[in-house]
């Protein structure tokens, strides 16, 4: 019987995107055979606490959680929150079976793969985003020796094991960075039996929160850096009548606050639990993904799988040239709006899809359509247990 051990810095109930991702795949692996571990550590993602035990059997996955402090979001803290991970993850990973499966964030616990490479292990190297060419990207980084370290860290991640990259232009960019990386693209997936289409009226969120009546545009998911959303807030003074809601939080979620000061349509909810991403997802009639110029190759929003599987429209708050914003056009699930911070060219998308209700509900079927046939859970276990042989 084949074995995975997945290290993972966030784990449900930590309710990271990555965690989630990750959870779903494991409880799919080991349904079909294989012995899968994740060994994990308890959740803290952006200063959320939830009660989770140390070691528990969940849908035939063994979970162990390790202790890890709550580091914050400065650098040093999240320097020092990436070393704490590697440095627990190595001794327990050693002892652990079979293949070896890490995300790319943090970088350095790809490094726990490399180091066991050379005692015969097997490792799976996930790429979710590629630093610090995302950090440069997004302005965060600048070239030096911290860049040149981490470039360092990256190669010798992408040397050994085999690499699977959610997009092509992050496939090609590792292929850049290590010659010779064995790399695979393997898109984002989604179970597409727990999210599934129904009406806005069914959902629970939306008829306790007032959202059945008004026309709603949602944004579920991390507010981060690479997410332009100002354009989006500021289309809200021309669109009265109409309802903005973000569920999540991140890095963005203060300054969007501040640019929705004075508009009671711009709505704020914290995360919810992933046994109500469903629900959730339904409360509105179309939802929003946006991404950063110079990241658009680098990254691809995870919360795009979710839309496609509940079946609403798109709207991309992306460069015409980006992967995210060609998805959406070649499958016409959604529209782009390449002026995204631009609110009148947001408010005019949003209008146009508002007044076409034949249009919005063929977007739908589309997006549902594309997450049975390309996104599902099944065709990336699939693709997982190939990685595996």
């Amino acid at each position: 019987m084949p074995h995975l051990t997945m290290l993972l810095p966030h784990y449900p109930p930590d309710v990271a995107a990555d965690g989630q991702l990750f959870a779903l795949l494991a409880r799919e692996l080991a349904r079909q055979g294989v012995r899968v571990r994740v060994l994990t550590w308890r959740p803290r993602y952006q200063g959320m606490a939830a009660d989770a035990l140390a070691r528990e059997d969940h849908d035939g996955v063994q979970v162990r959680r390790m202790w890890a402090p709550r580091t914050g979001k400065s650098f040093f803290g999240r320097a020092f929150g990436a070393w704490w991970i590697t440095k627990t993850a190595f001794p327990r990973a050693l002892f652990s079976p079979g293949v070896l499966l890490m995300p790319s964030s943090p970088p350095t616990l790809g490094l726990v793969g490399w180091w066991l490479s050379w005692l015969g292990r097997r490792y799976i190297y996930v790429l979710h985003d590629i630093h610090p060419e995302l950090g440069i990207a997004l302005g965060r980084f600048k070239p030096g020796l911290f860049t040149a370290l981490l470039r360092f860290i990256q190669r010798r991640n992408l040397a050994r094991g085999r690499t699977a990259a959610i997009t092509e232009g992050m496939a090609q960019k590792a292929r850049e960075l290590q010659p010779r990386a064995d790399v695979r693209v393997i898109e984002n997936w989604v179970d597409v039996s727990a999210i599934a289409p129904r009406p806005k009226a069914a959902s629970e969120f939306a008829r306790d929160n007032d959202l059945v009546q008004p026309f709603v545009i949602q944004y579920s998911g991390n507010l981060g850096l690479l997410h332009p959303l100002d354009g989006l807030v500021g289309a809200m003074r021309e669109l009265p009548d109409c309802v903005l809601t973000f569920i999540g939080r991140g890095a963005r979620l203060q300054a969007t606050r501040k640019a929705a000061e004075g508009l009671p349509n711009v709505r704020f909810f914290d995360y919810q639990p992933l046994a109500s991403l469903a629900d959730s997802l339904s409360a509105c009639d179309i939802a929003a993904v946006a991404i950063e110029p110079g990241a658009d190759r680098l990254a691809m929003p995870s919360k795009l799988v979710g839309i496609l599987a509940s079946g609403r429209p798109v709207l991309a708050l992306a460069p015409v040239v980006s992967e995210l914003a060609q998805l959406v056009e070649t499958t016409g699930c959604g529209v782009v709006v390449s002026d995204f911070n631009n609110p009148s060219a947001v408010g005019e998308a949003i209008r146009r899809l508002r007044a076409d209700a034949t249009t919005l509900a063929g977007m739908g079927r589309k997006a549902r359509e594309l997450a049975t046939t390309r996104f599902s859970l099944f065709e990336a276990t699939r693709k997982y247990s190939e990685l595996m042989l």
